[in-house]
C-alpha cells in the first residue's frame, strides 16, 4: 500500500501539473495572452487507464507515420498563436528559459515533461497519434548511417543541407531553412553506449555533474545532435527540427528502462533526485520553468504510470527476417537489427570511403511510388 505521503505528493504533482501561470509564461517567453492560454491547456492528466504506446519510429504502421508527420504539419500551419503553434513549443526550449533543462540531473526530468506538452500539442490535431522515439543504436551498426532509411522522404527526409524532402521539407525556423549535416562530427548512440548505461544503479551515477563519461546519459546524447548538425548542434535552435522530439524520445525510453531497472534491484527511481546538482537549476525544490512544476517533479512515476509507456526496442522476429518492421532486416548470424539503406546518397555520390552501394530489395521503389515519394 502506499504511504499517506506518496498519495499527498502525487496529488501536488497532479494540481501543479494545471495551469501555468500567465506571469510565469510571459516572462519566460514573452508570449502573448493566446500562447498563455493554450499551454495551460497542455497540463493535463489524461482520464483512463488506457497508457499512449510510442514505439520506435520505424515500427509504426503507414498510416500512423502519416498521422504522426500529418499533427507536426497541423502545428507548424496553425497561427493561431504565434508565429505558428510547432514553433511556440519549440521556442520553450532556450537557454534562458530552460535553465534546469540541461547540464544536470533536472535533464531528463525536464524533457520528459517537454516531450508531454508536445504530444498533448500533437493530439490536439490527431487524438491517437504519439511521439516515435527514434534508436540510433541500430543506424550505429550501419557501415555509413547517413545511408539508412531514417534519411529518406518516408521518415526525417534529408540529412544534407536544406531539408527539401520528406514531410518536412522547406521548414522555416527562427534561425533559417531547416537544415542538417549528418555525420559530419561526433557520432550516434551504440549499443555499448546503451549497456554501460545500464550497468549503473543510481541516477548520480548517469547524469551530470557526477556521471563517468562512458555512463553520461546526457553526453551520450549530445554526440547525436552535434552528428545530425545544424539546427539540431544548438541548444537554441534543436527543438526546431522535428527529429529533436524523436531523439529526446528515445533518451527518455532508455531512462524508462533504466528505472525500472532500479526497481528490480529495490531502488526506489521516484526518490533518486542526485545530492550533487552542479547548477542550481537543477536544485530539487527549483521551479522547473514549466508550470508549477518543480524540478524533482520531473523524476515521478506518475507520467509513465498514467500518461504513455515506450514499447520494447526492435528485436529479431523468429521466423521471419525482419524485425517487426519492413525497414529493418534482421541479421540472424549476429541476431542484430539492422535498418534498410537508401539505394543513393541525397547528393547521389557515393559515402567516403564505401564500397559498392548494398543492393536494396525490389519492394523498395513500390514503397516509394506508393507513397508518392519520387520526384
Amino acid at each position: 500500500m502506499p504511504s499517506l505521503l506518496s498519495v499527498l505528493h502525487v496529488l501536488i504533482l497532479f494540481l501543479a501539473i494545471f495551469p501555468i501561470s500567465r506571469l510565469q509564461i510571459r516572462t519566460q517567453t514573452n508570449a502573448n495572452s493566446r500562447f498563455v492560454q493554450w499551454m495551460n491547456g497542455l497540463f493535463y492528466l489524461p482520464r483512463g487507464n488506457e497508457l499512449r504506446v510510442r514505439k520506435e519510429y520505424r515500427l509504426l504502421s503507414d498510416e500512423e507515420r502519416r498521422n504522426y508527420h500529418q499533427a507536426i504539419l497541423l502545428l507548424k500551419n496553425d497561427r493561431s498563436v504565434l508565429p505558428n503553434k510547432f514553433d511556440a513549443i519549440a521556442s520553450l526550449h532556450h537557454l534562458n528559459t530552460a535553465s534546469g533543462a540541461h547540464g544536470g540531473p533536472g535533464f531528463l526530468g525536464w524533457h520528459r515533461i517537454y516531450l508531454t506538452l508536445f504530444e498533448n500539442a500533437l493530439r490536439e490535431k490527431s487524438p491517437n497519434v504519439t511521439i516515435p522515439y527514434w534508436d540510433n543504436t541500430l543506424d550505429a551498426e550501419l557501415p555509413d548511417p547517413r545511408r539508412s532509411i531514417m534519411w529518406s522522404p518516408l521518415f526525417f527526409g534529408n540529412g544534407n543541407g536544406a531539408v527539401v524532402t520528406g514531410p518536412f521539407r522547406r521548414f522555416t525556423t527562427p534561425y533559417g531553412p531547416l537544415r542538417r549535416d549528418i555525420g559530419a562530427d561526433r557520432r550516434l548512440m551504440s549499443k555499448t553506449d546503451v549497456d554501460n548505461v545500464f550497468s549503473r544503479r543510481w541516477m548520480w551515477e548517469i547524469t551530470n555533474p557526477s556521471a563517468e563519461d562512458r555512463y553520461n546519459l546526457e553526453l551520450l546524447h549530445n554526440h547525436v545532435h552535434v552528428w545530425i548538425g545544424e539546427q539540431m548542434s544548438r541548444i537554441e535552435s534543436s527543438s526546431y527540427d522535428p527529429a529533436f522530439f524523436s531523439h529526446h524520445a528515445f533518451v527518455d525510453c532508455l531512462w524508462e528502462e533504466f528505472r525500472q531497472r532500479q526497481r528490480q534491484h529495490g531502488i526506489n527511481p521516484g526518490r533518486d533526485y542526485p545530492r550533487i546538482v552542479g547548477d542550481q537549476g537543477h536544485q530539487p525544490l527549483v521551479s522547473m520553468g514549466l508550470g508549477r512544476l518543480l524540478v524533482v517533479d520531473g523524476i515521478n512515476d506518475i507520467f509513465t504510470q498514467r500518461i504513455y509507456r515506450c514499447q520494447r526496442r526492435p528485436e529479431c522476429v523468429p521466423g521471419t527476417n525482419h524485425c517487426g518492421s519492413p525497414y529493418i532486416r534482421c541479421n540472424w548470424t549476429t541476431r542484430t537489427c539492422l535498418p534498410l539503406i537508401m539505394s543513393n546518397r541525397p547528393n547521389n555520390s557515393p559515402a567516403a570511403g564505401q564500397g559498392p552501394v548494398q543492393q536494396q530489395v525490389p519492394w523498395w521503389a513500390r514503397l516509394m511510388q506508393r507513397n508518392g515519394l519520387f520526384g
